[in-house]
């Protein structure tokens, strides 16, 4: 009979864990807190990783403290000339970033557009999460601001 009761323990233990988070963050766009903890809501699995990876596309070299390795010269090159060869340059720093440190993505995927007309760049990522065996997808505008 204890044998019995360590084994539905240890049942309980592993549902208990498959359902918990495998990654929190907080929201970067709105700080909504929750009605019943009161507390900031937090992003999670893999919401949380695809605000990452934006997050470091976005994120130039220097503004993270204590970290200024840490970035990509995306932004800088907003203000080359906009031809095939500025595309080619911010899909290879993307690409560079990711590989570099965001280590719960893989098979990345960059895709780079120029959207003139919003005097702008499309970028679509693709990548696979580790604990997700279906591929993931963002998509956002680069556009230099004046």
């Amino acid at each position: 009979m204890s044998t019995f009761q360590i084994n539905t323990s240890a049942k309980n233990q592993a549902s208990t864990i498959s359902q918990r988070a495998y990654y929190t963050d907080f929201p970067m766009r709105s700080m909504k807190v929750h009605q019943d903890k009161k507390d900031i809501q937090s992003v999670k699995d893999l919401d949380a990783v695809k605000q990452a990876v934006k997050n470091l596309v976005l994120t130039n070299f220097g503004e993270r403290p204590f970290h200024p390795e840490i970035g990509s010269n995306v932004t800088a090159l907003l203000f080359e000339p906009a031809d095939n060869f500025t595309a080619m340059a911010i899909k290879e720093q993307i690409l560079q970033v990711l590989v570099q440190f965001e280590p719960r993505t893989s098979h990345h995927t960059v895709e780079v557009t120029d959207n003139s007309e919003r005097n702008a760049y499309e970028i679509t990522i693709g990548f696979n999460v580790i604990f997700s065996r279906q591929r993931e997808e963002i998509n956002f505008y680069l556009q230099r601001l004046r």
